[in-house]
């Protein structure tokens, strides 16, 4: 499956290069596109709910973004992914992504960002998973974060 168009514009618009890393979402109909970088900051954009929101681990733990404010409810399927696999003990480096699909807008899609989260993680480290792996770490996710 070739990944869209428009999450390669997008990356491109958004971070002035291409993407070391071009996943689909195993179960969804969405696309994650990711480079690793310095620091212990994650920016993620979402072109489809025209969002962007930069984070790391001390704010996310406190459900907030890197200048104190409250997370967009879609900001938190990532936040609660990534405090998750830390917990899991899956390494998660620093990354700036785009997250995109032909899901509709609404709780499906912001589930799937968070499974996006994790999936690129997981290519990352080149561990094997599944639409099964995603979903339950989101449950996870759900229950003990939200």
């Amino acid at each position: 499956m070739n990944p869209p168009l428009r999450l390669l514009a997008a990356f491109q618009q958004a971070y002035g290069k291409g993407a070391d890393w071009i996943i689909p979402v195993a179960g969804r109909e969405m696309w994650v596109a990711a480079n690793t970088v310095d620091g212990h900051r994650y920016t993620v954009v979402t072109p489809d709910l025209d969002g962007r929101v930069v984070f790391d681990r001390q704010s996310a733990k406190q459900k907030r973004n890197i200048r104190n404010r409250p997370l967009p409810k879609w900001a938190r399927y990532a936040t609660g992914a990534l405090l998750m696999l830390d917990d899991m003990e899956i390494a998660n480096p620093p990354i700036s992504a785009i997250i995109l699909g032909d899901e509709p807008p609404g709780p499906r899609y912001e589930h799937a960002i968070g499974m996006a989260f994790i999936a690129i993680f997981y290519a990352i480290e080149e561990k094997e998973y599944d639409a099964q792996t995603l979903l339950s770490i989101m449950e996870r996710v759900q229950k003990e974060y939200f």
